[in-house]
């Protein structure tokens, strides 16, 4: 193993060192989870349940210092920091509570000629080694709501910590621990991208659950290819907006925002296209650039910040780069300029090609906002639909049976009418379509993926049974 140095975003103040683990550590890491699952599997439900409602607990009651570390070393700003772990509290409750309660089916073996004295339980049971691969931009909210449904059901897990700040989830992943959950069970690594790669691949690995980029799913699945392992998979959206004009425009340009500036604009979810009716859309710009204007990037730990640095340069160049390209081919800058360091200060393009990369398939990762302006409410699919990236998308209309006429030829996983479309309330099932990803999350949703059904039945159990007869 060789040592990293964990630094804080904003100021590069050393937050702690993590070992990353090397390609050739990775068989022994499978191999204590291998070890460890047929207890844990063998558990009764409570038995599952219980260490994760005390590690409910143990995270609510240090909730403060983990926000503060996860805001440090992410750029986060602390109101949404402390927002995540108090939602990564409630997933855990809820899929503890699910596992405790979750329960099979019987088959209607009686409905078949033959069948009618067959009783044929069917149940769900766990995958087994689950690898889970967990971003930087919600690192604590998805590897709870990945890893405790995965221990809930019993599976046990292998957490791949994001490399740019494993801190945080390192510290959730520990009170878990506290709270009575073997090591074995759930362990938490932090590893390069061969290494991971492998671990992914490793023999002994079940599932993979990864949400990333797709260039990370793509070798994920390729890596896994010839075991034809189930891959459950978030890999991001290039979701559009759909504002026609008889849409409330303050309203659109203060979701706009909320749904945009979510983690500094580095989330999958939030609206990275809006997509306008050219009667409104010069108004819009208008709207967002006044609304933007007070805006700048501040110490992630003030608590009156909106926006913190991104999650390092490299990123924060990326984005630099993407509106370059993006005003090369035609859009116009109204606000912003190149990055500094990791700083990025909120930028609006207009007049935006609905055949520029960024109105398509170039999801930028960073606090902009692009206008696309259409001329039809038909146009306005085009545009949305035409991008891989189909994760959410949205619609502004005061005429609500319009839009949601809109709404279903919308082919995403999901589309929110007069709202941001960065909407991921716990009960839904979140996922997208084409290379947005695989499977669904959520209380529930993630628990199937990370399951399979099985039946037993016990032929010939019940009583004979004559249809004849009506006594």
């Amino acid at each position: 193993m060789s040592v990293q140095q964990i630094r804080a975003v904003a100021d590069a103040d050393v937050l702690g060192e993590v070992e990353t683990m090397e390609v050739g550590e990775v068989p022994a890491v499978v191999a204590r989870a291998r070890a460890a699952l047929a207890g844990w599997r063998r558990r009764a439900p409570h038995g599952r349940a219980d260490p994760l409602r005390r590690a409910c607990e143990l995270i609510a009651a240090d909730a403060e210092s983990i926000a503060r570390l996860h805001a440090r070393e992410s750029g986060k700003v602390i109101a949404q920091a402390r927002f995540e772990v108090r939602g990564a509290v409630r997933l855990m409750e809820a899929n503890a509570e699910l596992g405790r309660m979750r329960s099979g089916d019987i088959a209607p073996t009686g409905a078949l000629p033959g069948g009618e004295r067959d009783l044929t339980i069917v149940e769900r049971v766990p995958l087994g080694v689950v690898v889970t691969v967990i971003p930087f931009n919600f690192p604590i909210e998805l590897m709870v709501e990945k890893a405790a449904a995965a221990l809930a059901v019993g599976n046990v897990v292998i957490v791949k910590a994001p490399p740019q700040n494993p801190l945080a989830a390192g510290r959730v992943v520990a009170l878990m621990h506290e709270a009575g959950i073997p090591e074995d069970v759930l362990q938490i690594v932090s590893a390069d991208t061969p290494a991971s790669a492998a671990l992914c691949a490793a023999d002994g690995v079940d599932a993979v659950s990864l949400t990333g980029s797709v260039g990370a799913g793509i070798g994920v699945a390729t890596a896994t290819a010839a075991q034809l392992r189930p891959l459950h998979l978030e890999l991001g959206g290039n979701g559009a907006a759909i504002v026609l004009p008889d849409a409330d425009l303050d309203f659109v340009v203060s979701e706009s925002l909320r749904g945009r500036l979510l983690m500094n604009g580095q989330a999958c979810a939030a609206t990275k296209r809006l997509v306008v009716h050219r009667d409104v859309a010069d108004e819009v710009t208008a709207r967002l650039d006044a609304a933007l204007s007070p805006l700048a990037p501040a110490d992630p730990l003030d608590e009156s910040a909106r926006l913190g640095p991104l999650i390092d340069e490299r990123s924060a160049a990326r984005v630099s780069g993407q509106v370059d390209r993006a005003i090369a081919s035609g859009a116009r800058r109204v606000r912003g300029a190149a990055n500094d360091g990791a700083w990025f200060a909120p930028t609006l393009l207009a007049d935006v090609p609905a055949s520029a990369a960024v109105a398509v398939d170039d999801e930028i990762f960073g606090p902009v906002f692009t206008v696309v302006p259409v001329s039809s409410a038909d146009e306005a699919l085009a545009v949305a639909n035409a991008s891989s990236l189909r994760l959410t998308a949205a619609v502004f209309s005061a005429d609500i049976p319009r839009a949601m006429s809109l709404a279903a030829e919308l082919d995403y996983g999901g589309v929110v009418v007069n709202g941001t479309n960065n909407y991921r309330p716990p009960v839904v099932p979140f996922g997208g379509v084409a290379l947005a990803g695989a499977g669904r999350e959520g209380i529930g949703y993630t628990i199937d993926e990370l399951t399979r059904s099985r039946f037993i039945a016990v032929r010939n159990l019940r009583p004979t049974w004559d249809a004849q007869t009506e006594d």
